[in-house]
């Protein structure tokens, strides 16, 4: 079983029964999403943004956790004193692996709404708990996403230097995931116009808006039959 736990923006937790893996851990409007003293076993930021790195020094001192990311996001956390043994740079499309949990990273793009300044960010795929989990990031391309096998695809949809929503969705038809996830919408038509063309043109797929807080918990019964339950 793995459990997917939404804390909002871009910010998720995935959770096995043998690991667990937090993404981007944000700072939004000043504001931390995720707990200083939330437990994880590894931290990953798509970029070196605070949106993206947030509050992930502390949390990686308080669990022991290990921390993720492209060179940029690793040299900001170790100025903010992370322990250098717990830093791993993550390498365009070279894999990152420990037990029961396996993550290939895709050096993708950004774009800074104000400036137009584009800068690194990591996509990623993620096989976990006989998952795999597509995590788009804080991205404005979808590099090679639309060739990857997924169960689980979760984009952004605000546009403003990120996917917008036509991009999404289409994705989703591309891949064919069993669910589909919205995140980083700047409005709430977004999420819901994400929704209704999931629901018109890529039909093997559910779409599903999370709200903070909210847990899904996916599985494979019986062979090959995809149950899932949020609550």
């Amino acid at each position: 079983m793995l459990r997917v736990t939404y804390f909002g923006k871009t910010s998720f937790a995935l959770q096995s029964d043998e690991t667990s893996v937090l993404l981007n851990p944000g700072i939004w409007d000043g504001d931390t999403v995720v707990p200083d003293d939330y437990d994880i076993r590894v931290i990953v930021a798509t970029n070196d943004h605070d949106d993206a790195v947030g509050n992930a020094t502390t949390i990686a001192a308080n669990a022991k956790a290990w921390f993720l990311g492209n060179e940029l996001a690793v040299e900001k956390v170790k100025e903010q004193g992370a322990k250098p043994w717990l830093l791993h740079v993550l390498k365009n499309e070279a894999p990152y692996e420990i037990p029961g949990l396996k993550i290939t990273p895709f050096s993708l793009q950004r774009e800074d709404p104000e400036s137009g300044k584009k800068s690194e960010n990591l996509g990623l795929h993620i096989e976990i708990g006989k998952m795999k989990v597509s995590y788009i990031g804080d991205s404005m391309v979808r590099g090679p996403f639309g060739a990857l096998e997924a169960n689980i695809v979760i984009a952004p949809v605000g546009g403003d230097g990120v996917f917008p929503v036509k991009d999404a969705v289409s994705l989703c038809i591309d891949v064919g995931p069993q669910i589909g996830i919205p995140m980083r919408w700047t409005d709430d038509d977004q999420p819901k116009k994400f929704c209704k063309y999931i629901d018109q043109f890529a039909r093997n797929t559910m779409p599903l808006v999370m709200k903070e807080g909210q847990v899904l918990e996916v599985q494979w019964a019986a062979g090959n039959e995809f149950k899932h339950e949020l609550s």
